[in-house]
């Protein structure tokens, strides 16, 4: 069977939003805030820049992905930009690290987190409910790609009101003039500071990944994506500036969450467990989306003929289930024996260094594929978003220089596997 093009505008759009929209925004405001506060005279003037600033940038990044998108409809997304561009062993080297360490340690980390919250309130082990929250989401995609795009309109509504309540709540709280000191935390490098809010705006990229299950790609991905970075920045800005003015006091009033703080200051523990409920469901929404977008990456690769065949089946109803059989196994694994977090610091640097892989492609695929028009933000959007991914690379490498070695170890062995086993020839490029 092949992919389906079942999916709408609606779809992509609830798919983008919830997959950019998780417990970030909800977390670091505080963190951002103290950040730009040591280098700043006024901190909270520094973290509004530094969210704008970031979400114009994003604003680049959708520019180029709404062209590679439009030059490369195919499954796959990222990967297959790669494969375009750079030919098959960049894009061997790429896929395997993404879909064989990357995206597991990555849906193990939010399952996990998951678990924790919800292990607050059930006597249970906190990997024991991840793993059990992990494994029902992936059972809910055996249902096909339309079952796992109506729940994602679900999470992103509920996500949606996350947002509304958290600034709803912050507002009022401003409004009575009340300040919180729970005491003042530790100053944190710009650096970090700029590394949240850079990846806070981060995924809504993803939904590329199902360009050959969207109905009209050329068209959908890049009105999704650029309006999705929109939206997202300005529910970022909201709630930064709400949950200042809500707090008072300066970053001095800032907990760990502050949205949680808001939420229980205003509505007791009533609102202190509400918030959690929906900040789950916002995590759940995040895993959901990440099962069902991310597992293309491993089907392209083995349609490709780089990957083991059996990756590339898909259901009656458009699932790719020999894909997904791979991750939830990697991922569940990971959640287990809590391997994920050594794991993600570790292969940091070559997940930086591929990801500018995956944005240099845009100027090589440009000049592969010319017949579409370039967009009047060419060269400069796609290049700012160029520089500040590398300066995220480059800092990520200095804060842990280990992971340098095991990356280029990890990439190497993938490159060794791809010389001995010497792949047939990969598919013809996709003319849809």
């Amino acid at each position: 069977m092949a992919l389906q093009r079942r999916l709408g505008r609606i779809d992509a759009f609830a798919i983008a939003i919830s997959s950019v929209i998780g417990i970030g925004i909800f977390r670091n405001t505080g963190l951002v805030l103290r950040g730009t506060e040591a280098v700043t005279p006024d901190g909270f003037l520094g973290a509004t820049l530094l969210w704008f600033v970031a979400g114009v940038l994003c604003l680049g990044g959708a520019v180029l992905y709404a062209d590679l998108s439009a030059r490369v409809p195919e499954a796959g997304g990222q990967y297959a930009y790669v494969r375009v561009a750079f030919g098959g062993r960049a894009a061997f080297a790429y896929g395997w690290m993404n879909a064989g360490v990357a995206i597991p340690a990555r849906q193990a980390s939010t399952a996990a987190i998951t678990g924790e919250l919800l292990a607050t309130w059930l006597p249970l082990s906190s990997r024991a409910l991840a793993v059990a929250l992990y494994l029902s989401l992936a059972a809910l995609h055996l249902g096909g790609v339309r079952a796992g795009a109506i729940a994602q309109r679900g999470f992103s509504v509920s996500k949606l009101a996350t947002v509304a309540l958290v600034a709803g709540l912050a507002t009022w709280l401003g409004a009575r003039g009340a300040t919180d000191a729970p005491g003042a935390l530790p100053a944190v490098p710009f650096g970090l500071a700029l590394s949240a809010v850079w990846y806070s705006y981060l995924s809504w990229q993803d939904v590329v990944l199902l360009a050959e299950e969207l109905k009209d790609p050329r068209r959908d991905l890049p009105f999704v994506m650029i309006r999705c970075v929109l939206l997202t920045m300005a529910l970022y800005l909201m709630l930064h500036i709400t949950i200042y003015w809500g707090l008072g006091g300066g970053a001095a009033a800032y907990g760990q969450l502050p949205a949680l703080q808001v939420a229980r200051r205003v509505l007791g523990g009533f609102g202190q467990n509400l918030l959690q409920v929906l900040l789950i469901v916002s995590l759940m929404g995040v895993t959901a989306g990440g099962l069902l977008v991310r597992p293309r990456i491993a089907m392209a690769m083995a349609r490709d003929g780089l990957g083991p065949a059996p990756l590339a089946r898909v259901s009656r109803v458009g699932t790719p289930y020999g894909a997904l059989g791979f991750q939830v196994a990697i991922t569940t694994a990971l959640i287990l024996t809590g391997s994920y977090v050594k794991l993600l610091e570790l292969i940091s640097f070559a997940m930086g260094v591929l990801g500018l892989f995956e944005i240099a492609s845009y100027f090589v695929v440009r000049r592969k594929r010319p017949e579409l028009p370039t967009s009047r933000f060419h060269p400069w959007a796609p290049l700012a978003f160029f520089i500040i991914s590398a300066a995220l690379c480059i800092y990520g490498a200095k804060e842990h220089p280990g992971g340098i070695v095991t990356s280029l170890a990890i990439l190497a062995v993938i490159s060794i596997i791809y010389v001995l086993t010497r792949p047939r020839p990969i598919a013809p490029e996709s003319t849809q």
